[in-house]
């Protein structure tokens, strides 16, 4: 177990982001007179730091930038950015300097009111992709903001809910910038439904649906990470839902199909208590007030969220972590090549 030093408290690292509205009055009480809190996978003194984040009313935790102290495998705040095939350049859509994450996505965030809206991907020519940054499809953002939580990595002990993977997306991706754009404009982490928050959490998602509107010139669109709760057709295409709200997302025919035929595997994990969908969407708000989809990509997860390219692989994590057996799982999503991943990842197992 990793324990956390919280004022002059230790607690169960586990317990902070499953319950942080329980750890509130803590954390703020150490925001306010320490400015941090220390993490105790390293027990050797000086500890590593944590920034300690406001989030509305509670609060998340986050590696301290640059901190000398490193924290060992196993931790949820072990740097996993530095990892990649070779050194970075300026062409990478996926950059990361100072634990700020920058990143080019083939998705357009801002459309022209009087132009046609497309949902397909922006394809460079080759003449211009050795000159230009390269763009990734959502699911390599997926798959990157996973690897970079860590959420990828299963210790070896204890359990893991939504609401862990909630507090490490947005800790690790508060500060990111997509497109061009900050990420707290552009990009939600849906949060655990809590009834005793009803009103902030639906407030805060109001709010960003009414950012992704429609006006006289444009249309902006925004991106969401959350779990598929529901995928059903419509009389022109889909919808889907996510699982901690009660809206639906709307897709025309031709991206519903698309969805269906491309993400097979991972869909299957929808409405299932043995497994998980995460997905990540882009939509915008119409002036009539749907929220269609333009763009969504779903990855298949086991109950503790470790991706998994199958139900056997699902099955399988599921052994390790019953076991107490630490392993990670590699994606697939490829930093430093033109070349992006489209779909369910080659199954590579590290026990």
């Amino acid at each position: 177990m990793i324990t956390v030093r919280i004022g002059r408290q230790e607690h169960n690292l586990e317990q902070v982001p499953e319950a942080p509205a329980d750890h509130a009055r803590a954390l703020d009480r150490a925001k306010t007179q320490l400015g941090y809190a220390e993490c105790g996978c390293s027990m050797a003194s000086p500890r590593p730091k944590l920034v300690i984040r406001r989030y509305g009313k509670i609060f998340i935790l986050a590696r301290w930038p640059d901190d000398p102290r490193p924290h060992r495998n196993g931790c949820p705040f072990h740097d996993r950015t530095s990892r990649g095939n070779g050194a970075p350049t300026d062409h990478d859509a996926f950059r990361s300097a100072g634990g700020v994450h920058d990143i080019r996505l083939d998705v357009s965030l801002t459309v022209a009111a009087g132009g046609q809206a497309s949902t397909s991907r922006r394809q460079p020519s080759a003449s211009t992709s050795r000159s230009q940054r390269r763009a990734a499809p959502l699911l390599a953002f997926l798959q990157y903001a996973w690897q970079s939580a860590g959420l990828h990595v299963w210790p070896g002990y204890g359990r893991r809910g939504w609401n862990a993977c909630w507090s490490r997306l947005v800790a690790e991706l508060a500060d990111c910038k997509i497109n061009g754009r900050p990420g707290s404009e552009v990009l939600h982490v849906m949060e655990r439904w809590d009834e005793a928050r009803k009103t902030e959490l639906t407030g805060e998602l109001e709010a960003f649906h009414d950012r992704a509107s429609a006006d006289k010139d444009c249309y902006q669109r925004g991106l969401i990470i959350a779990e598929l709760d529901a995928l059903k057709p419509s009389p022109h295409g889909g919808r889907l839902k996510l699982r901690q709200a009660s809206h639906w997302y709307f897709l025309s025919k031709e991206p519903y199909e698309q969805f269906q035929r491309r993400y097979a595997i991972a869909i299957t994990g929808i409405g299932r208590q043995d497994l998980r969908c995460v997905a990540a969407l882009a939509f915008e708000k119409s002036r009539q007030g749907y929220l269609n989809v333009t763009d969504v990509a779903a990855m298949l997860a086991n109950p503790a969220f470790i991706p998994c390219d199958s139900s056997y692989e699902a099955a399988m994590a599921d052994r390790l972590i019953a076991e107490g057996r630490a392993f990670e799982k590699p994606l697939r999503h490829v930093d430093r090549t033109p070349v992006h991943p489209d779909g369910s990842p080659t199954p590579r197992r590290q026990p």
